[in-house]
């Protein structure tokens, strides 16, 4: 199955990301109250969390080696911290600066790691907001690192991850262990969140996808459908129902019809994508200007429709920039780097 099979899937990055950039830049004004910009950022975060999950399992060989879990490590590594880091030194600058008190060497170290607080000390965050869910996705690479790790085929370390989420998450809600939200870097609290099952949500998609795979929708039907479920899934929110089936669910129903849409206008599609590539970008950038946004605007009370536009606006351009001018180039060194380390192997047929 070919790349350009998945440019469903690199059109949603783009708009996840832009929902996510909404609810943080433009949560305030007529337009925004009235469509609840101020939470449709969630089912961003989802969409992006079975996007992990489905592409996972789409980027694991036929024949699993021990050796390629580290190899599997080595690549999210590469993806996800040469960017964050940069992006992380302005903030950590602030933070530096700015503490009255003898600075946390735990916080600065977990931020450096994007690893979440292991004590439960409710002081401790994401210097850089928007951050968490890398606490999220780093923890379920892990997860499934070891799961290559002990198996042998692509089916059972797929299998081993869904079993262990949804085991770990059940004991742990069954038998009161889950901790305390704090600021959503708690890792008592990771395990035992539901929001893990996107992932598993991701693999599921991965194996209808491979079962069924073939275009059935437009690309307009496509984007419909996501504008309709984003409507839908805000209006479940609203009665408080449980997270994975007001966004969770809509999410995967999103990622699957995307999966299954047909993108030949490429008129229409190929900015699309672009904003799709430029997406991680997007996503931290945006968390600068929303931390400084007063910058921008001044006080709060200047914060309408027209500021939430301009500064989407802004965060969009800034993170598309970003991407040209910094992540682009990085991925390219690194993913040369990395093909020169490791011995070319004949492709296995997708299953």
């Amino acid at each position: 199955m070919s790349s350009n099979k998945l440019e469903g899937i690199q059109i949603l990055r783009g708009y996840a990301a832009m929902l996510v950039v909404v609810t943080h830049l433009w949560s305030v004004g007529v337009i925004s109250s009235t469509l609840r910009f101020s939470r449709i950022g969630g089912l961003g975060v989802d969409i992006f969390f079975v996007i992990s999950g489905f592409i996972m399992c789409y980027s694991l060989k036929d024949r699993v080696l021990a050796s390629d879990s580290v190899q599997f490590l080595k690549k999210r590594v590469y993806r996800v911290y040469p960017i964050y880091l940069l992006v992380l030194i302005p903030f950590l600058i602030q933070y530096l600066s700015q503490a009255k008190v003898p600075v946390d060497p735990l916080l600065i170290i977990g931020n450096l790691l994007l690893s979440p607080s292991f004590l439960g000390s409710p002081e401790y965050r994401m210097l850089v907001g928007p951050a968490w869910t890398l606490t999220y996705e780093l923890f379920f690479y892990v997860l499934f690192a070891v799961a290559m790790f002990s198996s042998r085929s692509k089916n059972r370390a797929i299998y081993t991850v869904i079993v262990t989420i949804v085991l770990l998450v059940t004991l742990v809600n069954l038998f009161g262990l889950k901790g305390d939200r704090l600021q959503w870097s708690n890792f008592q609290y990771i395990v035992g969140d539901t929001l893990l099952f996107n992932f598993v949500i991701g693999c599921v998609c991965y194996f209808v996808w491979r079962k069924y795979g073939r275009a059935l929708f437009s690309f307009w039907t496509a984007l419909g459908t996501a504008l309709l479920l984003t409507v839908v899934s805000l209006f479940l929110s609203k009665f408080g129902l449980p997270r994975i089936l007001s966004l969770g669910l809509p999410a995967g129903i999103i990622v699957l019809v995307f999966l299954f849409a047909e993108f030949e206008n490429r008129s229409l599609t190929k900015p699309l994508l672009f904003l799709g590539s430029a997406s991680y970008s997007i996503y931290l950038i945006h968390a600068l200007i929303a931390h400084w946004k007063h910058l921008f605007i001044g006080v709060a009370a200047l914060e309408n429709d027209l500021t939430g536009l301009l500064l989407t606006g802004l965060a969009l351009a800034s993170g598309c920039i970003f991407y040209v001018i910094v992540e682009n180039p990085i991925s390219r060194v690194l993913h040369e780097r990395s093909k020169r380390a490791t011995p070319a192997a004949a492709p296995l047929r997708e299953g």
